[in-house]
């Protein structure tokens, strides 16, 4: 009962990322504006283009890992999440605005490695339902 309430919460917090994300490159490839995340490895066009096709690739997956068609590909999405939170805030000069804004950013890493421990549990057994 547990593993599925954290499953659900893993879910729900990719779903609404990728969601979030969806928004912001489309919004950015119908504007005329520059879209600057310093987070990301990428800018410009390369920029938009790696969070929309990230995006629709992580709503796959977990629309994949829901249906049980291919639940092996959420917890990977979820791993490269993680990895691009942890390196782009944390490991390179990223610099924040307030200490606010510092412990915001902890609080949404650590929700993305509680999201990707929670996508573990899609390699657990099944256990053979009785009839």
């Amino acid at each position: 009962m547990f593993a599925i309430i954290l499953r659900a919460y893993s879910y729900l917090y990719h779903l609404l990322l990728c969601l979030f994300l969806l928004g912001l490159s489309i919004v950015a490839m119908t504007s005329s504006t520059v879209l600057k995340i310093s987070m990301l490895p990428w800018t410009g066009s390369e920029l938009i283009s790696w969070l929309m096709w990230g995006s629709i690739f992580g709503l796959i997956s977990i629309a994949l890992a829901v249906t049980g068609v291919f639940r092996f590909l959420f917890p990977l999405w979820a791993l490269v999440v993680l990895v691009l939170m942890v390196q782009g805030y944390l490991l390179k000069p990223y610099t924040f605005a307030s200490r606010t804004d510092f412990v915001s950013t902890l609080w949404l890493i650590a929700g993305a490695l509680v999201a990707f421990l929670a996508s573990l549990t899609l390699f657990g057994f099944r256990r053979p339902r009785r009839a």
